[in-house]
């Protein structure tokens, strides 16, 4: 469960938070309610904390100097600020801390709940991510040692993905040119990102994300490119019926398929024949 600290120097919201709020729903535990700055800072030099909700304006130490000290001592903890001042001043220097959520008193509890559920929500793609990073660098680490001094893999040279934009984009993995290559191997099937996501073992949320900043393009926009580039091969043979090419990348209904490749090349399926 994700810790969480709670920091408020009026008491009654401080207990509303800690009360009120399902935190065992949303996968936290509260492992402190303090009533000031330095007491929470003494907390987080003995217990690891990973989200932190802290009013803005309290004495002594202040939520946002609160903020700034935690961030300093573990750059990825989140913060959450309440605040019964709507002034900008505050709600600038809370953006300037890349605060994940401003909510202000009196709070209401739900939107509270909706901020710590985005924050969740941030962690677990965080965690993933880095298991992911992790994992491929120990995959990578693998087969450089069993592949030290040996020619390249033919068969790996002609399953690589042939698209310009994961060749080029930064940081793309192993697993993506992968990815990309079983939906080249299915572009006949009815391919959606869940159940890619389920062959892979990762949420279709998770994947899709990872997609998007690896290779620059959604999964539907990189699907669509993929069948419209082997639709283009196939047509070049007239032995092909146009019915068959579109069965062949995936496209039950003619007249979509049709709507489709004229989009992505500026003819139709039959005009692209007939010039060829």
């Amino acid at each position: 469960m994700y810790k969480v600290l709670l920091a408020d120097d009026e008491h009654l919201d401080l207990e509303g938070m800690r009360t009120f709020i399902p935190w065992s729903e949303l996968g936290m535990e509260v492992v402190g309610a303090v009533s000031n700055g330095f007491s929470a800072c003494e907390l987080m030099e003995r217990q690891t904390v990973d989200i932190l909700v802290t009013d803005v304006n309290m004495p002594h130490m202040s939520g946002l100097e609160l903020a700034r000290r935690a961030m300093d001592r573990k750059p990825d903890v989140r913060v959450g600020f309440v605040s019964g001042h709507q002034d900008f001043h505050y709600v600038k220097q809370a953006l300037s801390l890349k605060a994940c959520s401003y909510v202000l008193k009196p709070m209401d509890d739900d939107e509270l709940v909706a901020s710590l559920r985005q924050i969740t929500l941030e962690l677990e793609y965080e965690a993933h991510r880095k298991r992911t990073e992790e994992q491929y660098l120990k995959m990578m680490q693998a087969l450089e040692a069993q592949e030290s001094g040996k020619p390249e893999d033919a068969r790996g040279r002609q399953g690589e993905p042939e698209t310009s934009q994961l060749r080029h984009a930064p940081g793309s993995s192993r697993l993506i040119r992968e990815i990309v290559a079983t939906m080249q191997a299915r572009l006949h099937d009815n391919l959606t990102l869940k159940n890619i996501a389920q062959q892979f073992a990762f949420s279709p949320n998770y994947l899709g994300h990872l997609f998007k900043e690896e290779t620059g393009q959604g999964f539907s926009e990189m699907l669509t490119e993929l069948r419209m580039k082997r639709a283009r091969e196939l047509l070049k043979d007239p032995k092909v019926k146009i019915y068959e090419v579109a069965g062949q990348v995936g496209y039950r209904y003619m007249p979509y398929f049709s709507r489709q490749f004229k989009e992505t090349f500026g003819m139709t399926p039959m005009e692209f024949r007939k010039r060829e």
